[in-house]
C-alpha cells in the first residue's frame, strides 16, 4: 500500500488498541473515532469511520486455513530467539509495540476475539521471537501512524506500508519484505483495465496511500472519494456510490473474495515495496529487524507464511 502523511490532514485520528499477540494475549482497549464525511477545497470527499462497518472481513471469515496455514503456524510455533541477534531496547523492555492499521486484511486485521491477525503480524511475531521480544499490536488510524510513531506511542510501524522517498525523509525503513501492486476493483460488468479507463469516473481510494497517489496523477478522473480504510471504500463501490477502487492488489483481493459482483478487472504497476517503519535514532532495533528479516527469509518461514495468506511464495 500504502501511504505518506499528508502535508495537510484533513481527519486527524489516532485509535489505540493493545493487545498482546505470540507467546502471549491480553485485553483489548479500543479508542474509535465518530463517523465523519468532509469535503476538500478540491472538491474530493474524505469519509472516515472507525466502526462504520456492518459486517466486517473478520466476521466474514476469520484468517487462513488449509494445509498452507497448518505449517506456517507450525514454522512460526518453532521460531526461537537466534544466537545472532542481540535483544534490542524497546519502549517496553521486553516487547515491541507495533502500530497499525488493522482494517487492512489480509495483512491485519481483527480475529473477531480481541486480537488481531494477518500476514505482517505473522510476519512481526516471526520476528520478535528472533530477538527475544513479545509482540504488541497497537492500532493506530493511518492519517496518524508515522506522527505517532515519532511521539513514541510504539516501537515500529508494521501495516503494510509502502517504501517512499518521502517517508524516508521522517522515518527509516527496513528492508522490503513484500512487493506490490494496484488493483482496479470495479463491479464485473464494468471492468476498467487501466489507469486510462479511470477518466471521467468517480473512485475510491484510501486516504494517504500508494493508491491516492496513483489516481492523483490521471488527469480527468471526475470525483476522487477518499476514505478512512478500504473496507469503507469497497462498501461505497457496492452500493453504486463510486465507480471503482484503485488500491493494493492483495488486499482489494481479500475485500471481494465473497462478493460475486465485484472483480479486479485491472492493474496499475508501481514501484512499491513494503517495509516496517522505525524511528531514525532507533538504529538498534533497525538492525535487529532486519537481521531477523533475513534469517525467516533463509530459513523458510518467510515463504510459509506468504503462501499461507497468498498462496504462492513472492
Amino acid at each position: 500500500m500504502k501511504k505518506h502523511w499528508l502535508p495537510i490532514i484533513v481527519f486527524f485520528v489516532l485509535a489505540v488498541a493493545l493487545v498482546a499477540v505470540a507467546t502471549g494475549c491480553g485485553e483489548t482497549t479500543t479508542t474509535t473515532a465518530t463517523p465523519e464525511s468532509t469535503t476538500t477545497a478540491a472538491g474530493d470527499t474524505t469519509t472516515t469511520a472507525a466502526e462504520q462497518t456492518t459486517t466486517t472481513a473478520a466476521e466474514e471469515e476469520v484468517g487462513a486455513t488449509g494445509p498452507n496455514a497448518e505449517a506456517a503456524d507450525a514454522a512460526i510455533a518453532a521460531v526461537t530467539k537466534s544466537d545472532k541477534i542481540e535483544t534490542p531496547k524497546t519502549l517496553v523492555p521486553g516487547k515491541l509495540q507495533a502500530g497499525s492499521d488493522t482494517a487492512f486484511p489480509p495483512f491485519e486485521y481483527s480475529d473477531g476475539k480481541g486480537g488481531y491477525i494477518g500476514f505482517d503480524v505473522d510476519i512481526l511475531t516471526s520476528l520478535c521471537k528472533k530477538m527475544g521480544l513479545e509482540l504488541v499490536m497497537v492500532s493506530t488510524a493511518w492519517d496518524g501512524i508515522i506522527p505517532a510513531l515519532v511521539s513514541d506511542r510504539f516501537d515500529i510501524i508494521g501495516s503494510a506500508m509502502s517504501i517512499t522517498d518521502e517517508r524516508k525523509e521522517q522515518i527509516n525503513f527496513s528492508d522490503a519484505y513484500y512487493q506490490n501492486d494496484l488493483a482496479i476493483t470495479t463491479p464485473v460488468d464494468k471492468p476498467i483495465e487501466n489507469a486510462d479507463g479511470l477518466v471521467g469516473k468517480i473512485v475510491g481510494v484510501q486516504v494517504d496511500t500508494t493508491g491516492q497517489f496513483a489516481v492523483e496523477k490521471i488527469e480527468g478522473i471526475k470525483e476522487m472519494k477518499k476514505y478512512e480504510n478500504i473496507i469503507l471504500a469497497i462498501q461505497d463501490l457496492e452500493a453504486g456510490r463510486t465507480e471503482a477502487v484503485v488500491n493494493d492488489e492483495p488486499s482489494n483481493a481479500y475485500q471481494i473474495r465473497n462478493k460475486p459482483n465485484l472483480a479486479n478487472t485491472g492493474k496499475i504497476v508501481v514501484d512499491d515495496d513494503y517495509g516496517f517503519g522505525i524511528k531514525k535514532e532507533n538504529t538498534e532495533l533497525l538492525e535487529a529487524i532486519n537481521a531477523a528479516l533475513g534469517e525467516i527469509k533463509a530459513d523458510g518461514t518467510y515463504d510459509l507464511i506468504r503462501a499461507k495468506w497468498f498462496g504462492k511464495a513472492q
